[in-house]
């Protein structure tokens, strides 16, 4: 089974107030742990908007922009793009802003969804909230997905009604909770700091 990893990369970062995908952690930028984290993929892309393409001129990858008619359907659009450009069987999906999503988290996921021969996408969740931008796809949901699409519907589980999913809690997958936290503002991202150089202070890191 061929998957293909999508680092999420196209959002407006408003809340944040600069593009998160450069912010900087332990030496390097959002973007580029999560595409480290991804790095067991068959193939890693950016999903971005048309309007950064000229940002991301240092990353040696497939950048992917979302398709008209739904350019501007949020994440929803953006994975039906990666579905249309992508050869393989299934997509991960990881947001750029979680810094702390590792490699081996990444693994464990992909492992399970391989060994789950009934299921079209496997969601994560975290004390029950779903996390479906850190989730795996198979590109069998693309005809629903488009459905959704035409109707105007662009919410991301708006389809999961439609598909047949499954949901792991990162407890089962043995995740940690910190591992699926967005760091969506100026306060998260100083308190990821402040608890990176506490733990360094205290010699667990």
């Amino acid at each position: 089974m061929m998957i293909t990893g999508a680092v999420m990369a196209g959002g407006a970062s408003r809340r944040f107030g600069r593009p998160k995908a450069f912010a900087s952690w332990q030496g390097s930028r959002f973007y580029e742990k999560a595409v480290s984290a991804l790095k067991t993929c068959d193939e890693v892309v950016l999903s971005v908007r048309e309007d950064q393409l000229m940002d991301f001129t240092d990353f040696k990858g497939r950048l992917v922009t979302d398709l008209a008619p739904y350019q501007s359907c949020g994440p929803l659009g953006g994975l039906y793009a990666l579905m249309k450009q992508t050869d393989g069987d299934a997509i991960m999906t990881l947001p750029c802003d979680m810094p702390l999503f590792e490699q081996e988290d990444a693994e464990k996921l992909q492992l399970l969804f391989k060994n789950s021969h009934d299921i079209q996408a496997l969601i994560p969740s975290v004390h029950g909230k779903l996390q479906p931008l850190s989730a795996i796809y198979s590109l069998s949901c693309l005809p629903v997905i488009e459905e959704y699409l035409e109707s105007g519907n662009y919410r991301m589980r708006s389809f999961f009604d439609h598909i047949k999913w499954r949901e792991v809690s990162h407890t089962d997958l043995g995740i940690s909770e910190e591992a699926f936290s967005n760091i969506n503002d100026q306060q998260a991202y100083e308190q990821l700091t402040r608890n990176a150089q506490r733990r360094t202070m205290d010699g667990t890191d």
